[in-house]
């Protein structure tokens, strides 16, 4: 605020401080003293007092004037000298005075009837009129020491105060009113020696020894203008020192007692002080006056920039917005700053149009480059560009480089966090750490510290120097306890411990930060974190909900028309989802998260290669290998180099989709296919967790195929490259298979012989029991095998294995005696026996003893009775099968056959075990005549068991059916596959001779004859079948009306055969045809 209008106040209200010096009076009489009347010069001296005496200035002063130039050493020279510069000054010839005055004083001693201090005080009066001050506060100084009268001390401290306040000399203003307040003057030289210091403490920047002074006004009871003169200074002081509310007061007191252009003028400094305190409306009444009554004063532009202001600070936007361009089209620090408040309309509408702010800022930052707000200017336009919709980072940052190198700028400590925002925005992240690490040095305790210390852990986490971002982050959550990012760095923190690996201490935090509900696009990626962490920490089932969460607003729409909003882990999210459904047993909904990834994510994924490859393994688990199929093939399809992106993730999948495309293969029959996918993957990563177990199947694909040799070598390569390898057992075991299949009865038996002595309690250890016995068998050591079955009843009663054995051992004639025993003790047992469970167990024993001893009869009763009692017994297939046996032997085909069907038709049951009901279904379904039904057994029999020992016994049964069932052609090719095989066994001579047999009934007996003949020159070993193919060939013959040549076969037959079936009839026909030939 200037002071212009303080000082004319001053000046308009300051009286001269003349004081009653004309009370002189010069003596007009002749003196006393008679030798004073014989002195005629005195004549002219009295003339002149007694002109001075009656006013009559210009004759005194004449002869005064006279008497002095004629007698200047006169002893009345002092007096004239006093009277001529009384004549002077009475005359207002205050100049003419001077000269007399100094004159007088400069002598150094005078009449002793005219006094010095009244000499001094004119002469300081006549400088002062004549404008003299400096010389007259020069005389006051000198001679303040020597003025003893209270009323000329008090006028000359007063004169020198105003000379030095006209001056501008305020320290000396502050020194002489001090004194002349000392020397306790009247009223009114106190209100204005008090005005006077208030107002030199003003100007020498001492608001609060101005308001002190000027307080004291008020008290004295002087004059009002002092009092308004003091109050209106005082408003002044108390604006400079921020105290609004006084400031208003003092201006309001002020305003009454002031007239014309100054209470025009004190009403806006009221209207500015009201717009500080707020009081928006009365601020407005205020300005609007000021602009009314002074509309092109010195202050009517600033008076409307802050009128304007008043509009926008009552919201009305609009209004403001009018007035404030308005002023800012001007010219001019007005201009300028209305430009600032114009943006700044748009920057508080609602919604805030910071493309409109930067517009008139960027303008205004052009036109007005000497302003001196030009760097708020800039300070604002920065801000609105870093606000926009779309910030403009760049020129934000340029604008604020030109604040940061004004240091007079007073909010550098802004303008250097903005500077690093700026730079973060841009991924300039060392440059902005570089300037958070400058603000923090420069303004540690500047309420922003907590933002820079909140960004510069931002840097150090977007240059990925996570363990110093972390630091960063905790030391801001200590330091900021009340910060609004202090989420977002906790939430940062858990980023990094997710970043590290450090599952549980990144669940610990991110479930804290979810339970607040943050909102925003910085936490999107929570709910996967927490999914994540937990689903590391194999918490399948927690995992689920946040996963779930994540992926909740990514994926509308259904199962056919689903869409997916791809992003960061999104795709990953879908795997993990359906990775946990499948480990908590819901493999179908897995397989539907697995297909979002597969069939209806957007772009291509990095996850897409482990989608394929689990979809694969949950659809083959799932047993649904099309599917499984479909997706490991497709794997392969997209597994090339030109596909980068599935290329990159590809690799770790290889392995497990050889592995399990070779499963795929294995269980739809191809095993040729199946061992050259375990193959790949042993061979493309011998290391991988799948490859022993690839290896084992290798060679199990192999040996199914058939190629024993191969399958042996592939198992004893296993044992060489994995020693320790998880299924060691199993691979023994069917290295013995092979052995076995081979005939290498004596290397299998030494192979089931480690499973029983190493690998006892594994879950084939009574299969390998079985097939050592049957090497056992075949190597004709048939009391070694018996040995073996009883250690397999032994050590494993449960085994489904066991009613074969007991059905194997009643083949080897096994001891009936012992049976006698068993059934003795079973049968005592029972009688003791309530419990049910228990009662089951023992009755199945008891049947199963009998069975074992041949009492086929009684075992028949037993398992009825059994069948009939337990109806949901676990036993109950075996019930069945030991029942239909029993039933067999006793040659009660159809009642046999009824169990054998009823048995089939049970889930559930052991292949083992199904393996030999299916084959005796089929066995009496031939033996009574239903030869379709028997072929379809044989054919599942054929299907399902492919490496049974007994193949060749369904296959020949198959085609003997066939056969039977009217379809001899279809029967040949049965019986051909058989005799293609390498091996001469009961099924190759049986084989062979229906073929003859075949051949009869298409009505080709040439070729009937000849495999006939096969049969009996090639099979000596099978006498009955010799006897009954040349029985055949004599039937043929005589068929064919050669009873001659029949007859000798017959005859041939006889001779040969005689023990034979064959025989007896074949005597039948001799003796009928000699019958013929007799008659």
């Amino acid at each position: 605020m200037t002071s212009s209008l303080l000082f004319r106040l001053f000046v308009k209200i300051s009286l001269p401080l003349f004081l009653s010096l004309l009370s002189y009076s010069q003596e007009e009489k002749d003196p006393a003293n008679p030798a004073a009347k014989s002195d005629p010069s005195l004549e002219q001296y009295y003339v002149a007092n007694g002109a001075y005496n009656r006013k009559l200035y210009p004759v005194a002063i004449q002869q005064y004037q006279a008497f002095l130039k004629a007698h200047p050493d006169h002893a009345k020279a002092d007096l004239a000298q006093r009277g001529l510069a009384l004549s002077y000054y009475a005359s207002k010839k205050y100049e003419e005075a001077i000269a007399p005055l100094s004159s007088l004083l400069g002598k150094d001693k005078i009449d002793p009837s005219i006094s010095r201090e009244r000499l001094v005080m004119m002469q300081g009066q006549c400088l002062l009129i004549t404008g003299e001050r400096e010389q007259a506060q020069t005389l006051y100084v000198a001679e303040i020491g020597n003025l003893k009268t209270p009323a000329y001390l008090h006028a000359a401290l007063a004169s020198i105060s105003d000379v030095s306040f006209s001056a501008g000399n305020w320290d000396e203003v502050v020194n002489w009113t001090g004194k002349l307040l000392s020397a306790k003057p009247d009223k009114a030289q106190s209100a204005r020696a008090y005005y006077q210091q208030g107002y030199a403490h003003y100007q020498l920047k001492a608001p609060e020894k101005a308001i002190g002074a000027l307080s004291e006004i008020e008290g004295l009871d002087a004059d009002p203008v002092w009092v308004t003169r003091g109050l209106y200074l005082s408003g002044d002081c108390y604006n400079q020192l921020k105290k609004s509310q006084e400031a208003m007061e003092a201006f309001e007191k002020a305003l009454p007692g002031l007239k014309g252009n100054d209470a025009i003028e004190c009403r806006y400094r009221l209207g500015l002080t009201r717009f500080v305190l707020k009081q928006y409306e009365e601020s407005a009444t205020d300005l609007a006056a000021y602009l009314k009554a002074a509309a092109e004063g010195p202050h009517a532009p600033e008076a409307r920039l802050y009128l304007a202001r008043t509009h926008l600070e009552q919201g009305s936007l609009e209004t403001a917005g009018k007035e404030l361009k308005a002023l800012a089209d001007g010219a001019g620090e007005v201009a300028a700053r209305a430009s600032l408040w114009y943006a700044r309309v748009y920057t508080r509408d609602d919604p805030r149009d910071y493309e409109s702010a930067a517009s008139i800022l960027a303008t205004a930052t052009q036109s007005h480059t000497e302003s001196a707000i030009i760097n708020d200017l800039r300070f604002d336009y920065a801000n609105a560009l870093m606000a926009k919709e779309e910030p403009d980072w760049e020129t934000a940052l340029a604008a604020l480089a030109l604040l940061g190198s004004v240091e007079t700028f007073g909010q550098q400590a802004e303008v250097l966090n903005q500077i690093a925002v700026c730079q973060q925005k841009l991924r300039k992240h060392e440059e902005s750490l570089a300037s958070n690490t400058k603000f923090l040095t420069a303004h540690p305790d500047h309420r922003l510290a907590g933002e820079a210390r909140f960004m510069k852990a931002e840097n150090l986490f977007l240059l990925g120097r996570l363990e110093e971002a972390s630091k960063g982050y905790a030391d801001f959550l200590t330091s900021d306890t009340d910060h609004p990012n202090r989420l977002a760095a906790s939430f940062r923190q858990a980023q990094i411990h997710h970043a590290a690996g450090r599952w549980a201490e990144c669940l610990e935090t991110a479930t804290a930060i979810a339970e607040s509900n943050p909102e925003g696009s910085l936490y999107d990626q929570l709910p996967f974190m927490i999914g994540d962490s937990l689903f590391r920490q194999e918490e399948w089932k927690k995992a689920i909900s946040p996963l779930s969460a994540f992926l909740a607003s990514r994926i509308t729409g259904s199962e056919e028309d689903r869409s997916v909003k791809a992003g960061p882990n999104v795709d990953t999210a879908l795997v993990q989802l359906a990775v946990c459904h499948d480990r908590t047993g819901d493999k179908d909904e897995a397989l539907e998260h697995l297909d979002t990834v597969i069939s209806h994510y957007p772009v291509p994924s990095s996850q897409l290669p482990l989608a394929l490859a689990e979809q694969g393994r949950l659809a083959y688990e799932s047993e649904n290998l099309a599917l499984a199929r479909s997706a490991l093939e497709k794997f392969r399809s997209m597994d090339t180099e030109d596909n980068e992106i599935f290329a990159k993730s590809a690799a770790r999948q290889r392995p497990r989709v050889n592995y399990y495309l070779g499963w795929v293969e294995a269980l739809a029959g191809n095993h040729a296919a199946a061992a050259a996918n375990f193959d790949t993957v042993v061979q493309g990563q011998a290391d991988h967790p799948l490859a022993p177990d690839a290896a084992l199947q290798h060679g199990i694909a192999l040996f199914n195929a058939g190629s024993f040799d191969k399958s042996t070598e592939q198992f004893q390569a296993v044992l060489q490259q994995y020693e320790k390898h998880p299924k060691l057992a199993r691979v023994v075991y069917h290295l013995g298979l092979s052995l076995a299949r081979q005939k290498e009865f004596t290397k299998a038996s030494k192979q089931f012989q480690r499973i029983n002595d190493e690998f006892g309690k594994s879950d084939f250890a009574d299969h390998a029991l079985y097939e050592w016995a049957w090497c056992e068998r075949g190597a004709k050591r048939q009391k070694e095998a018996v040995t073996l079955y009883g250690l397999l009843l032994k050590n494993h009663p449960d085994s489904s294995l066991a009613p074969k054995v007991q059905s194997e051992l009643a083949e080897l004639n096994l001891d009936k005696g012992a049976q006698d025993q068993i059934i003795a003790d079973l049968t005592a047992t029972l009688e003791k026996v309530k419990k049910a469970s228990l009662r089951e167990e023992l009755r199945y024993q008891l049947a199963s003893a009998y069975f074992k001893k041949g009492d086929h009869a009684s075992a028949a009763d037993q398992f009825g009775a059994l069948l009939e009692d337990y109806p949901e017994s676990r036993f109950l297939a075996s019930m069945h099968f030991q029942a239909g046996e029993s039933q067999l032997q006793l040659k009660e085909i159809d009642e046999a056959q009824s169990h054998f069907a009823a048995a089939s038709k049970i889930p559930g049951s052991p292949q083992s075990l199904v393996e030999s009901i299916t084959m005796r279904l089929a066995e009496t379904q031939a033996l009574t005549g239903e030869h379709s039904e028997a072929a379809a057994s044989y054919q599942t029999f054929l299907e399902k068991f492919p490496e049974s020992r007994w193949t060749r016994n369904a296959r020949f049964g198959f085609a003997l059916a066939t056969e039977n069932a009217g379809d001899p052609t279809t029967a040949l090719q049965e019986y051909t596959q058989l005799l293609d095989e390498p091996k001469t066994d009961l099924w190759t001579v049986r084989s062979r001779f229906q073929t003859g047999s075949c051949q009869a009934k298409l009505e080709k007996p040439d070729q009937a004859v000849v495999e006939f003949v096969k049969v009996e020159i090639s099979y000596p070993q099978y006498p009955h079948w010799q006897a009954e193919a040349v029985l055949q060939i004599g039937r043929i013959l005589l068929g064919q009306k050669k009873p001659e040549q029949a007859k000798a076969r017959f005859e041939e037959v006889l001779s040969r055969f005689g023990e034979e079936e064959a025989a007896a009839a074949a005597k039948k026909l001799v003796a009928s045809l000699n019958g013929k030939k007799s008659k």
